[in-house]
């Protein structure tokens, strides 16, 4: 009955109240557009052949199995196979996630090399078996839920067949029900277009969950916005959610292409992880917990190669964000708690450095700047005390710099990683040595002022025992000032900064004849 119908403007059509069962072993195909407002069952072990563009499922229809309650069977299988001149074919499910309410089938076939597309405005739902034989399934923004009262299955998906999510940060999800430690590895097998096959799977060691995922292009620095890493990472983004929000610990694994790896992610993808979006920021490991393997998550060889990651969480939130980069690309090679450079001597300068953080680091150089240069020079090395160079607890550094220069001095210490990776700490500023002497002291009326370290203008004053001001001197940067013809008695030599009039130096005086 259903095949009789050969005009695609037509269509095909079950009516409200209406009730069409296919039972036995057998084959129907469908070669118009069908709607179906009704009840179309099936039996186990027969198969609906849509051969046209578009299904729909009106409100209120079903597509019972076998079964007492119609959703706890086996049922038939639709297989969307196209047909010529057809292309690329439709399903309005007819379900929606949100309220967990409408129509699903039973078991779904892709036999359509053009792909399947959601239809806008909703969801689909299949309640066992999901199988790829040709071609991709298109979410178009909205959501895929395979399984009902268990995971239900997913079978002959590779990179040339799969669930596609879409390239940007919003679009569709792909769930699968009930998810426990029984279920095993539960695989979703998603990309983000036609080009980039990046499935992920999940085993849940405590709990039970209904859990979903999407992949999108571009690791972004907040997650879901912010600017694109333009280096060290893999260029996708998984998001995992979590519908109860309940169960325990959880093995995420993740599959990529290796086309997709980011220059200095592949160079380094020895040392790759799953990183977690976490309190603001892609997370990190001391230490690699898996190493990468190659792709596993097909059912049928793959045509390029990809690879997989393994890292175990103890729980999840609802929505979860993972990525992958690798030690080497991605961490600092060191992270600073605290930098400290001073004087020790009119020619030594003492640098104190301590890192809370080391991750494949190599050494430290010691730069420097003096006042009137206009970069910084590399004046020393200093190997890391961390254990091949990583270390999770503070580690403490020092060095000493012999260094007269009569003016301000500017110092940073550069940590260079195992792979030219660079970061900086805070610049610290040094003052010269302040040095004044008054010589010979006592004298016979003539004697020298030096002066070294003190910027700006200043005012020296000879004053006698009671404060009168005998001689006044006029002073800028480091000088020696030659004072004569002093007549004997005691005197108080006084320094000032011209511009505040702050005492900077006194000193007694003694002339004798």
């Amino acid at each position: 009955m259903l095949a009789g119908t050969a005009s695609a403007q037509q269509g095909v059509y079950i009516p409200s109240g209406a009730t069409v069962w296919l039972s036995g072993n057998t084959n129907v195909g469908i070669f118009a557009d069908m709607t179906n407002n009704g009840i179309l069952g099936s039996n186990p072990n027969t198969t609906f052949y849509f051969l046209s563009k578009l299904w729909t499922n009106g409100n209120g229809s079903t597509l019972p199995d076998e079964s007492a309650d119609g959703v706890s069977g086996t049922g038939g299988t639709f297989n969307f196979s196209g047909g010529t001149g057809i292309g690329q074919q439709k399903v309005f499910g007819g379900y929606s996630f949100i309220t967990k309410t409408g129509t699903s089938f039973p078991n779904l076939q892709l036999s359509n090399s053009a792909g399947l597309l959601l239809d806008d405005l909703s969801d689909l739902k299949v309640r066992n078996a999901l199988q790829f034989t040709n071609g991709r399934l298109y979410l178009n923004g909205w959501i895929l839920q395979v399984g009902d009262k268990n995971p239900g299955t997913i079978t002959g998906y590779s990179d040339a067949r799969y669930v596609v999510t879409g390239k940007g940060v919003a679009g569709g999800l792909l769930y699968r029900a009930a998810i426990n430690n029984a279920a095993g590895k539960v695989v979703f097998p998603i990309g983000t277009d036609d080009n980039s096959y990046a499935p992920a799977a999940v085993l849940m060691t405590g709990g039970k969950d209904m859990i979903g995922a999407r992949v999108y292009d571009s690791v972004f620095t907040v997650a879901a916005g912010g600017t694109a890493y333009p280096d060290s990472f893999v260029n996708k983004t998984w998001n995992i959610r979590r519908d109860d929000n309940t169960g325990g610990e959880v093995d995420v694994i993740l599959q990529h292409m290796d086309t997709d790896e980011l220059p200095a992610y592949a160079t380094y993808r020895d040392s790759s992880f799953i990183t977690r979006f976490v309190t603001g920021v892609w997370d990190n490991v001391p230490f690699i917990p898996n190493k990468p393997l190659a792709g596993t998550l097909t059912t049928s060889s793959m045509s390029s190669p990809a690879t997989m990651h393994l890292r175990h969480f103890t729980a999840l939130g609802s929505s979860e964000y993972f990525a992958k980069t690798t030690l080497f690309g991605s961490a600092k090679p060191a992270i600073f708690l605290s930098f400290e450079a001073y004087r020790i001597a009119p020619a030594m300068v003492q640098l104190d450095w301590t890192t809370s953080r080391e991750v494949f680091n190599a050494v430290f150089e010691v730069e420097r700047r003096y006042e009137r240069e206009e970069s910084f020079t590399k004046i020393a090395t200093v190997p890391t005390k961390a254990i091949n160079g990583n270390s999770s607890i503070p580690l403490s550094y020092m060095y000493q710099d012999p260094n007269d220069y009569d003016d301000w001095t500017y110092y940073r210490i550069k940590a260079v990683g195992k792979n030219g990776k660079v970061t900086y700490s805070e610049i610290r500023a040094v003052p010269p040595f302040v040095q004044i002497n008054v010589y010979p002291n006592p004298n016979n009326g003539r004697f020298m002022v030096k002066i070294r370290g003190i910027r700006g203008d200043m005012q020296i004053e000879l004053r006698d025992v009671w404060s009168q001001v005998m001689r006044t001197y006029d002073v800028k940067g480091d000088k020696d000032i030659d004072i004569s013809g002093m007549p004997s008695g005691v005197y108080f030599l006084v320094i000032y900064h011209k511009e505040t009039m702050k005492v900077l130096y006194t000193t007694k005086v003694v002339v004798t004849q």
